[in-house]
């Protein structure tokens, strides 16, 4: 593998470094139940200095932003490894869901999650992760309409279909909903994927 497609061990110490101080802010949001903390307070437990902290995120908000990559990270490879000759919506859904434990999120997740979709400041940084999914789920949706289709015919749905699963999850968060999370999202994709062309 050439060097250049590979993080350096300096890259990889400073994604482990902001790994932590995220994992730290997530504590701390938890045990406080609101994103009020300082910046001082969150660096203090994480063990590093204001200076560094800001040095990884230029605001605080921004140390929610390892966490969501995370989990973008995870539909991303999912949707990659997904057969091409598989149920492109049940992969799609395999792919969201594949970092819930049973279905269900965690109830630790779940308060942290309502706090990201109930603040704006850090509700924007959700929005930013998942903008970031479109290209994969394009590509996945590439491989699943027909030859020759216009370009639009991927693109379109899945800037949809990353909406469409960020309004699910988002419901199902914030209104405590103990519905299935993965059937919920099969309907909104059989909805935003009808006429597409896609299967």
């Amino acid at each position: 593998m050439p060097r250049g497609d590979r993080p350096t061990l300096t890259e990889r110490r400073a994604e482990e470094l902001r790994n932590d101080i995220a994992h730290k802010a997530f504590e701390i949001f938890i045990a406080d139940g609101n994103t009020s903390a300082t910046v001082e307070r969150i660096a203090e437990a994480a063990g590093v200095s204001p200076r560094t902290f800001h040095r990884h995120f230029p605001v605080k908000e921004d140390v929610v932003r390892p966490l969501f990559r995370a989990s973008s990270d995870a539909v991303i490879a999912a949707l990659a490894e997904a057969p091409d000759d598989g149920d492109p919506i049940e992969e799609l859904v395999a792919a969201w869901t594949s970092a819930l434990v049973g279905g269900q999120l965690r109830p630790l997740d779940r308060r942290f999650l309502t706090m990201m979709v109930t603040t704006p400041e850090y509700h924007l940084r959700w929005l930013e992760a998942d903008d970031e999914l479109c290209d994969a789920v394009a590509r996945f949706l590439h491989r699943h309409t027909p030859p020759g289709a216009h370009p639009l015919q991927r693109k379109l749905p899945a800037y949809l279909v990353v909406q469409a699963t960020r309004y699910v999850f988002e419901h199902w968060i914030v209104s405590g909903s103990d519905e299935d999370i993965a059937e919920l999202l099969r309907d909104a994709l059989r909805m935003v994927l009808a006429g597409a062309g896609v299967g």
